[in-house]
């Protein structure tokens, strides 16, 4: 991660637009297409900023030719202000992509409601007989799954149609759409399924997995799946073999579990310091795997992370509000930020790798664009 000359100015005040809202921040989420972010708050609210800007790092970053240091000159102008509709949305309930601009909620009175990169909000689905009890999307926002309880039914935006409709055979709560679109898994109730989504006439398996699971991230290079937990442990499925390794010992619960392709890893939140195994010696039979060691170990639990899409570089949260972006399998660390007197409660990465969008729990919003001479 490359030199730079701030101008007495802290690296964050140069990169980022930051904006204070009024509930914590729990999810941020890009659209597709990289031209929008969501901020959910606790509340329910949500905010959206516009990730074009006039005064972008890109724009205010030059590299001297002599010394082959970069500089990055302050902003002159006011960052633009957050757009935030009226709407207020099932706080159990994420935010999910509605095509390749747009986002997915539900709200309060159990409506899909389909929120634009603009912030209009447009009445998609009136409520069923029975409450969504999960959401998710395909990464393309093509294809959405909805549960409600124990049926699973799948749409096509913008439209909303009825693709198909599915059960497997068990409440669902938390659910995953793999990166090529062709799988979902579903949980609930400690069962897992796994559904080919290209045909939907049954149920390719059901694995027992305890829970409660908070998050599903896949691997489809090496074919497994990893599924964050509140409780102190996560799990790693071998969709191969269907085995279930529970991975425990936690100080704190690992909510957030992420696959780094770049850095042929797999990493979580809840510990002093990432932890993380390579991608091609997992732990399973309760044998170890091959452990990596990232960033530098501490004293505060890491609430948090995100995996960059292109490079192999883990955007990390902590408790404290400390937040660092680290490089897999080595003690290289840059301090991005500390917010004081709070906790990083969300972050994300834009599908291009080039903003990260980070939420605390103090209701801070930002979202910090990196030009390609930093990371080297």
């Amino acid at each position: 991660m490359g030199e730079h000359d701030t101008s007495g100015l802290k690296l964050f005040d140069l990169l980022a637009r930051q904006w204070t809202l009024q509930e914590a921040v729990v999810q941020v989420a890009f659209n597709h297409e990289d031209t929008a972010v969501l901020f959910r708050l606790a509340s329910g609210e949500i905010s959206l900023a516009a990730l074009k800007d006039a005064e972008s790092p890109k724009i205010r970053t030059r590299m001297e030719l002599e010394t082959g240091r970069t500089t990055i000159r302050p902003r002159e102008n006011p960052v633009a202000p957050v757009i935030s509709p009226q709407l207020l949305l099932d706080r159990s309930l994420p935010v999910t992509r509605f095509g390749s601009q747009g986002f997915a909620g539900v709200d309060t009175q159990g409506s899909l409601v389909q929120i634009t990169a603009g912030g209009q909000v447009v009445p998609k689905a009136t409520p069923g007989d029975t409450t969504v009890t999960s959401i998710c999307s395909s990464p393309s926002g093509e294809l959405i799954s909805i549960a409600r309880g124990a049926t699973l039914s799948l749409h096509n935006p913008p439209d909303m149609e009825v693709l198909a409709q599915v059960d497997p055979g068990h409440p669902v709560t938390c659910q995953s759409i793999s990166s090529d679109g062709t799988k979902l898994a579903a949980w609930g109730k400690g069962r897992l399924s796994l559904i080919n989504l290209k045909d939907t006439s049954g149920t390719d398996c059901h694995i027992r997995c305890d829970g409660p699971v908070t998050d599903i991230v896949w691997n489809d290079t090496s074919g497994h799946l990893a599924c964050g937990s509140s409780n102190r442990h996560f799990h790693i499925i071998d969709l191969a073999s269907q085995h279930v390794q529970r991975v425990e010992g936690y100080p704190a619960p690992v909510r957030t579990v992420a696959f780094s392709e770049k850095g042929n890893a797999l990493v979580t939140s809840g510990a002093y310091r990432l932890a993380g195994w390579s991608s091609t010696d997992l732990p399973h039979d309760d044998l170890p795997g091959t452990p990596l060691s990232t960033g530098k170990p501490g004293l505060v639990v890491i609430d948090t992370i995100a995996a960059h899409p292109t490079f192999d570089l883990i955007a990390t949260g902590y408790a404290n509000g400390l937040a660092t972006i680290a490089r897999v399998g080595t003690p290289e660390e840059m301090m991005l930020h500390h917010e004081t007197g709070t906790s990083v409660s969300a972050l994300g990465w834009s599908r291009t790798g080039e903003h990260l969008a980070m939420g605390f729990a103090s209701g801070k919003a930002a979202i910090v664009t990196f030009p390609a001479q930093l990371f080297k």
